[in-house]
Parts: C-alpha cells; sequence; structure tokens
C-alpha cells in the first residue's frame, strides 16, 4: 500500500564544514539563510522532514539558530504564491514584516505569506510548518494577506484545536496513504478557517527575554546605518522597531544609552574623516555637521572627552603620525584610547 511521499533533509552526515552551505542550497528555494548574530554553543545542526499530502506540504524542522530572508528581488523573481504555518514546538523566532516585528514561541502559530518580504532570526528552534497555495487558502480566509508576519491568538480555542491537530497530522503522516491524506488536508483546512476567519484581532506580541539580543543587534545595526539622518530621535527608531520608547531606553543602557551610543559612534566617524586625507579640503564644521553635530562647541567638547585630543589635533596628526610629536600628556592619552578604541568597535557591531 503506497504511503504519503517524504522526504528527508539532514546535516548529521556531512563535514562540518559543508553543513552551512548544503543548508543555505536546500533552503535557498524559499529563504535566503545566513547564521544568526546570537551565541550557539552547538555545533551547527539541521534536521528537515517532509510529507506531502497532495495539496499542501507538511514538514518538521529542527535547526540552528539563523537568519531567514524573502528580500522584494527574490519574492518577485521566485513568483511563488503560497501561504506557509509555523507552529513553534521549541525556541523562538523574532519576524520582520516592513515596519512591525511579531515575536513567536513554543505554542505560537506565525502565518507567512510568501508573496510579501519577511526577514526572521530564529533561535535554535522546532517547527512543524504546513504551506498551501493561496488559493485554498483564500477559500477559507478571504483576507489571508493580512496575516502575514502575525501570530493567531493562542488563547482562541480553534487555534488550541488547529495546534494539536497539526501535531497529531505530522505524527501519523507516515502511516497515512495518498486517500488519508487528502481527507487530512481537508479537515486541516476546515480547522484553519474556523481559528483564522473568525478572529476580528490578531494577537499582540512582547519581545521574549531570550530575543533580546536579537533586537539589539537590529537596533545597533539600523543606528549605525543612519547616523547622519536628521531624524533618527529616539522616538523615530521606537516606533521603526515596534516597541516603547522606555522599552529601547532599556535595551541600549548596557551600552550607556541610546544617546551615548549614537554620539560615540558618530565621534568615530568623524575622526575617522578627519584623519581621512581625502576630506582634508573639508572644514572641521563641516565633517561634525554632516554626522549630526549642530553646535562646534559641544562636537569640540565631546570629542576631546572621546579621544583626549582636539579635532583639529586629530586632523594634524593622522592615524600612524609618531606619537614622538605629542606632549607626554597628549601622548598618554592617546595611549589610553588606543587600548579602549576595539572595545568601541565591538559595541558598535554588536558584538
Amino acid at each position: 500500500m503506497p504511503l504519503l511521499p517524504y522526504s528527508h533533509f539532514s546535516t548529521d552526515d556531512l563535514p562540518a564544514k559543508d553543513r552551512l552551505a548544503s543548508w543555505r542550497e536546500d533552503i535557498s528555494v524559499i529563504f535566503d539563510h545566513e547564521p544568526a548574530p546570537i551565541a550557539d554553543p552547538h555545533p551547527f545542526r539541521v534536521v528537515f522532514d517532509l510529507y506531502h499530502f497532495g495539496h499542501s506540504v507538511l514538514a518538521r524542522l529542527d535547526a540552528s539558530p539563523g537568519r531567514y530572508v524573502r528580500s522584494t528581488h527574490k519574492v518577485s523573481k521566485d513568483g511563488m504564491d503560497s501561504v506557509l504555518l509555523q507552529l513553534f514546538l521549541e525556541g523562538g523566532v523574532q519576524f520582520g514584516v516592513g515596519q512591525r516585528t511579531t515575536y513567536a514561541e513554543a505554542g505560537d502559530i506565525v502565518v507567512f505569506d510568501m508573496a510579501q518580504p519577511v526577514d526572521n532570526f530564529n533561535r535554535r528552534f522546532q517547527h512543524i510548518t504546513v504551506m498551501w497555495p493561496r488559493p485554498a487558502l483564500e477559500a477559507v480566509v478571504p483576507d489571508i494577506e493580512r496575516w502575514h508576519g502575525l501570530c493567531l491568538p493562542r488563547e482562541n480555542p480553534s487555534v488550541a484545536l488547529l495546534r494539536q491537530h497539526m501535531i497529531a497530522s505530522y505524527e501519523l503522516a507516515r502511516q497515512l496513504t495518498p486517500r488519508e491524506g487528502l481527507r487530512i488536508e481537508e479537515a486541516t483546512l476546515a480547522l484553519v478557517g474556523a481559528a483564522m476567519g473568525g478572529v476580528h484581532a490578531v494577537k499582540e506580541t512582547v519581545v521574549p527575554p531570550a530575543m533580546t539580543e536579537v533586537l539589539i543587534f537590529q537596533i545597533k545595526r539600523h543606528i549605525r546605518q543612519n547616523l547622519a539622518a536628521a531624524d533618527q530621535s529616539p522616538e523615530q527608531i521606537a516606533r521603526h522597531f515596534g516597541i516603547s520608547r522606555r522599552h529601547l531606553y532599556q535595551l541600549l543602557e548596557p551600552v550607556g544609552g541610546i544617546a551615548r551610543y549614537q554620539r560615540q559612534l558618530r565621534l568615530q566617524r568623524c575622526l575617522a574623516d578627519l584623519r581621512n586625507p581625502e576630506y582634508a579640503n573639508l572644514q572641521i564644521s563641516e565633517i561634525a555637521y554632516r554626522w549630526g553635530f549642530r553646535s562646534a562647541t559641544t562636537f569640540n567638547r565631546n570629542f576631546r572627552g572621546a579621544f583626549g585630543i582636539t579635532p583639529t589635533g586629530a586632523r594634524n596628526c593622522p592615524q600612524g603620525g609618531h606619537p614622538a610629536a605629542l606632549s607626554p600628556t597628549e601622548a598618554r592619552r592617546r595611549e589610553a584610547h588606543r587600548q579602549a578604541e576595539h572595545q568601541q568597535w565591538f559595541m558598535a557591531l554588536g558584538i
């Protein structure tokens, strides 16, 4: 008796050096993958099992932390028009959809519209995914696109029933015939319709503690990429990431707060420009202004406090200049800064 078609991918039998590349190639049909910027003490590992039910695919993925991206270019290039429902069994994920961020933990079901871009950071995780062509889901959820990147509210009884059904369907899949698979699909669609069709308010999510490291990394990257922007206020940054201003302050408190972090980065950019022969024709005030400083007095004070030298002194003694040209006091200040500079680099890079 024929059973459901089955596919298996695992890095367990691959040399360690080939595992990441092999998984990237395998998943590239849907997502571009790269390692997540979070620490993981375990070797890279992926186990991916899939069953084809006839009109849908049901899969279980057990994987190391990673970033999974569907860019606008990839969406337009591959033309994929399907929808994923992902039930997290372990671990969690941060979904970036436009300027909205959703956080999912074990027990949550998240919806993906593959015709829309998304940028995900996963901790080490396990999830069960069901993938449907859009017309099948639109038959039971006409506004399916509005669910992209959102969680089904777990307190809804129909969502709880769908969750148990997805788990049971996967556990029994190895025993099912193609005909039985089609009947299971009908039940799945009915439960999806019940879970999503009658929901008027999607689940609001908060940042789980385990995903804070990834969020801080993204905020720092956003700040670095927009240092010269005139409107990069704490309010704008908080709004971009869908969090409160108070929460933003709390996240960046370990690096001295958002204002200090921005100021240190801007001062580093100014220092680099002052030492760069290509900008020798620019006035110091122009360099300060292009990196967000609006007061020469404030800039000079902050610059000397950060580097132990005036902006003019930094320009006249470019990087690699001979320390003997400095006074003993200035040389000690420069040396103290040189020893601490790498720590600032680490913070700027989000390490």
